[in-house]
């Protein structure tokens, strides 16, 4: 392809030109020069998208072309046609800015003229029920710059165009969008941001969802959907042509730029911490409960920290009615604590669970449990309790819940009002399991089928328990790692069961 010559302002000027009503020869007579001429046919060709990559380009603002107009100096002969000031600038989803993204073609067929690109993706249809398709494009769009899914927009046909097929129903213009939003909050952390539309090209309706870039990249699926096409943990990204599994640079370029932002928003208390001195300053923590000064380390507890303020000297002084605290003495430098992660996965609570390691909020961990959709086990109250709730107080916390669906909610109140919900007798080769490990046995297991055979024991002890959850523990996770490195589904939901169970029994 050969090096265009008009450059990316130029062509977001002429589009907001031709988008404002002025003529194709009025707008030529601003860009020709001597060496290079803009004829009409070229104006059409960057207004349709069709000129190199110029559907790829956003029109200039009305701000901006009034002050490109107020400075050229076109022939005498040129009609200026200047917005009043009142005008409203050009939206992602106008009319004119999605009308010049389709251009017709020779054989009368509407197509998307840049065809499908890093910013835009084509799709026949749109439902609900097989969301897997645009959940994805709409992910992958928010992890790059953003865009467009374009509904009711063909596959590259056998000439290369993304023809307008036309939605088969109003079913998409119908919809509400909080339930597109509810699929991607219940999918993804964190929630895509998008607007949704309809307009006609060519007499045929097509639907489009704009997609922002979010601002807290990168978007991360929550949980499984589809069959397999989305996993938990995945990251899709953008690429020219397809929406696809992020490549190792592109991450790691979208990290450093969200690093790169956070410095730069705490340049500010950077510069007031450098103006008082180390000496005269300490950081609070008031997430960790802690106090820093680069050396030390004052761990405090949570709910005492909100209430205290620094003065001199080194005391603390909380509101007035409650007692005075002064730290005394040498402050050892406290070991460093992992740092907390803001999105939970079922797979995190359970191995967090058993390894007593919590590496986010205990709240984060209840959220993750209610409000992402599924019914398989999981152990709640561990995270409930470390969150000083008692299953009385998560029931009310599971019902005042907004993102939660109903569903959810009704299953979540029924387990916690049951302290034996996850309880299954033990039968056959599980109740001699259970025998072994209620009598101190060592029943470590050394294969998926030995370590079903656990979870199901595990799923039968009762109250009062006779073996101390600090060894049940390290059994649960060697059958956890057995059981979730193959593909027995049956033994998969043992093993969820089974954790469940020792979490009833030990909150």
């Amino acid at each position: 392809m050969a090096k265009r010559t008009i450059t990316n302002d130029e062509i977001a000027l002429i589009k907001a030109m031709v988008t404002r009503g002025m003529k194709n020869r009025d707008v030529q007579f601003f860009f020709n020069r001597p060496d290079r001429a803009v004829n009409s046919g070229r104006i059409t060709g960057i207004a349709s998208g069709t000129y190199s990559d110029s559907a790829s380009i956003q029109a200039a603002s009305d701000k901006d072309l009034d002050a490109f107009l107020a400075t050229q100096k076109p022939s005498s002969s040129v009609p200026l046609v200047v917005a009043p000031a009142s005008a409203v600038p050009s939206s992602p989803l106008s009319e004119a800015t999605l009308q010049q993204m389709f251009a017709k073609g020779s054989g009368g067929i509407w197509h998307l003229a840049a065809g499908e690109t890093d910013q835009a993706e084509c799709k026949t249809s749109f439902g609900l029920k097989h969301a897997t398709p645009w959940l994805k494009a709409v992910a992958a769009l928010a992890n790059n710059r953003g865009g467009y899914v374009f509904l009711g927009v063909g596959d590259k046909d056998p000439k290369g165009a993304h023809p307008v097929l036309g939605l088969p129903s109003d079913d998409f213009a119908n919809l509400d969008p909080a339930e597109i939003a509810k699929r991607l909050r219940s999918t993804f952390d964190p929630t895509p941001r998008f607007q949704k539309a309809v307009f006609k090209v060519g007499g045929k309706i097509v639907g489009v969802l704009h997609v922002d870039q979010h601002p807290s990249r990168p978007v991360i699926a929550c949980k499984n959907e589809g069959q397999g096409d989305i996993r938990e943990g995945d990251i899709f990204f953008r690429y020219p042509g397809q929406s696809t599994r992020i490549s190792y640079s592109d991450l790691r370029a979208m990290l450093d730029e969200r690093d790169a932002q956070a410095r730069a928003e705490m340049l500010p208390m950077i510069q007031r911490l450098l103006a008082l001195g180390p000496e005269h300053v300490m950081v609070a923590d008031l997430r960790e409960g802690s106090l820093l000064d680069g050396k030390r380390t004052i761990e405090l507890d949570p709910d005492v920290i909100k209430e205290l303020k620094f003065i001199k000297e080194g005391a603390f002084d909380e509101k007035a009615g409650a007692p005075a605290l002064r730290l005394i003495g040498d402050i050892q430098a406290s070991a460093s604590a992992g740092a907390k992660k803001g999105l939970v996965t079922r797979a995190d609570m359970r191995k967090d669970f058993l390894t007593e390691a919590l590496t986010a909020d205990p709240i984060d961990y209840v959220r993750c449990a209610i409000e992402v959709p599924g019914n398989d086990w999981l152990p709640i109250r561990y995270f409930g309790r470390r969150a000083e709730m008692s299953d009385a107080e998560l029931i009310r916390f599971v019902k005042a819940n907004e993102k939660a669906t109903g569903a959810q909610k009704k299953l979540y109140v029924a387990r916690l009002s049951s302290p034996d919900a996850a309880y299954v007798a033990a039968a056959g080769p599980a109740h001699d399991m259970l025998a072994r490990l209620s009598a101190g046995e060592d029943v470590t297991p050394g294969d998926v089928a030995q370590a079903r055979l656990v979870a199901l024991a595990v799923q039968g002890l009762t109250r009062p328990l006779v073996v101390s959850p600090a060894k049940i523990r390290p059994i649960l996770i060697k059958c956890y790692e057995l059981i979730d490195a193959g593909s027995d589904a049956f033994a998969k939901t043992a093993i969820r069961k089974a954790i469940a169970r020792l979490d009833e029994l030990s909150a």
